[in-house]
């Protein structure tokens, strides 16, 4: 294995020139200095800073003429190191590259001169924490943004409730309120600022047909039936659809002035309410929520995207709203390659609307998933459609025991074929023993991803909606969760 497959994600171009005595004391220069620099130079490089002339220079700045969104390039001589990117998000990431570098010198008491050119393989990638089946608090939402930031992802996709628990407390309505874990309507706006000051992107998910347990424990008359696994579908009417746009309209008030609203819809029964025109089928209740997006950015003078899961089956769309639409196919298991592969070619295509590989973890995937992941990035890599790829992480908050979804599937998000040795080992034994050393000593660089700092932030584990360890081990975390009923008999391996 080379020095630099520790380098996470693995870089699109190295040129590797030679060695020079490792910098100990930094000088940073340049017409953009962002104040978190100085710190990240203290405490992952552990390099001391200088304004000094023998300080070793590190000089930073933004060049739109190079050729990509997010791309940067970092060059490292023996007499100073250069950082430019395309703009912000392309000098954070070059930053990141720059950080890992230096602390490995410092380990190696030597450093490489060296040139990286570096882009992102997907615009977009996200990361979701399922807010609706277990509990996720403010400062580990942070916690989590500061760590996608480490790894150049660029989007939190946030699960707001399910069946079994409401993660978000909503003004004037009772959802949410039962539950002890979830965050108030001020923490999400807070963390929205928050994560874009760390080139980060909130996409706030309401679900809006199915999945729904946790609303209609308050207000059961919106209750049509059960979902594909037990738990709640709405009765589609048109007081489902005014409560949706009631809590749409809450959470994008907390969104800037570009958003993206996930709306769910997978997982469903059809249950229509009376009084609903006749033939009124899935398809125009997409349309439907189409219309509400449109009118939310009329009121509040935002731009909204509207984001879908696709479904098992696929979830057509009115063709007057495919253009403002993104479509979520998933697939979390490595031994369903072919159905990834399925998918892939049914939703690219230059005329087709936009999509994202729903990737990542299932809640039966105990410790962590990656190539499935890789599937996605890989297959998906020429689509010319594609807007990115998303990691889930379904059904638990213990992400300290499953960071290797997260840091896997980051680095084939940024380069799905790295050339590196662990890049296209499939047996899993052999993977993890190739990975999670690297794993391990980039988690020591970053005071973020340390495993005790992680479950102090995570608090008490919950699954499913339920305490796993501890003395409520097995106790419900809310009364919303033992209605669900969804945990028993759920086939996840089989589920797409």
């Amino acid at each position: 294995m080379s020095t630099f497959d520790l380098l996470w994600p693995y870089p699109q171009d190295i040129e590797i020139r030679g060695q020079f005595g490792a910098p100990h004391v930094v000088r940073l220069e340049g017409n953009v200095l962002p104040h978190a620099y100085a710190d990240d130079l203290r405490q992952v490089a552990r390099a001391a800073l200088s304004e000094g002339a023998d300080a070793y220079p590190v000089a930073l700045s933004i060049d739109p003429a190079l050729s990509r969104r997010q791309e940067y390039t970092v060059e490292v001589g023996e007499s100073r190191a250069v950082v430019t990117g395309a703009d912000a998000a392309g000098l954070d990431h070059g930053w990141q590259t720059l950080l890992q570098l230096l602390a490995l010198f410092q380990k190696q008491g030597r450093g490489s001169q060296l040139f990286i050119r570096d882009w992102p393989a997907y615009r977009k990638r996200s990361f979701m924490a399922d807010m609706g089946r277990s509990a996720f608090s403010l400062p580990m939402l942070k916690r989590i943004v500061r760590i996608l930031r480490r790894l150049k992802m660029n989007q939190l996709h946030l699960h707001l409730y399910d069946d079994e628990l409401c993660g978000l407390r909503f003004h004037g309505l009772p959802f949410g309120r039962e539950n002890p874990y979830a965050i108030t309507l001020s923490e999400l706006k807070e963390l929205v600022d928050y994560a874009a000051a760390h080139h980060v992107e909130i996409v706030p998910e309401l679900e809006g047909w199915g999945h729904v347990g946790s609303l209609v424990y308050h207000s059961p008359e919106l209750r049509g039936g059960e979902g594909m696994y037990n738990g709640s579908s709405f009765l589609v009417g048109e007081g489902a659809l005014a409560l949706m746009e009631e809590l749409a309209r809450q959470v994008a008030e907390a969104l800037p002035d570009r958003g993206i609203l996930h709306l769910g819809l997978d997982e469903a029964k059809w249950f229509l309410a009376p009084g609903m025109p006749d033939g009124f089928t899935p398809t125009h209740l997409v349309g439907r929520y189409g219309e509400m997006v449109a009118g939310l950015e009329s009121e509040l003078g935002k731009s909204l995207t509207m984001r879908i899961w696709a479904d098992h089956g696929g979830r057509p769309v009115p063709k007057e709203i495919q253009p403002r639409v993104i479509i979520e196919p998933w697939q979390y298991w490595n031994g369903n390659r072919a159905a990834i592969a399925k998918a892939i070619a049914r939703y690219s295509g230059p005329d087709k609307m936009r999509w994202m590989a729903g990737a990542g973890q299932s809640v039966a995937q105990y410790r962590g998933a990656y190539h499935a992941s890789r599937h996605w990035c890989r297959g998906a890599a020429a689509s010319p459609n594609i807007e990115g790829i998303n990691l889930t992480f379904w059904g638990c908050n213990n992400l300290a025991d499953n960071l290797i979804s997260l840091f896997a599937g980051a680095s084939y998000a940024w380069n799905p074929f790295p050339d590196t040795d662990w890049a296209n080992v499939d047996e899993y034994e052999h993977f993890d023993r190739l990975v999670f050393p690297i794993m391990h000593a980039w988690q020591s660089l970053f005071r973020d991803a340390f495993d005790d700092d992680l479950r102090r932030d995570q608090g008490p584990t919950i699954r499913m909606g339920y305490y796993q360890w501890g003395e409520r081990h097995g106790r419900p975390a809310a009364p919303t969760a033992p209605l669900a009923s969804t945990w028993p008999g759920h086939d996840f391996i089989n589920e797409g």
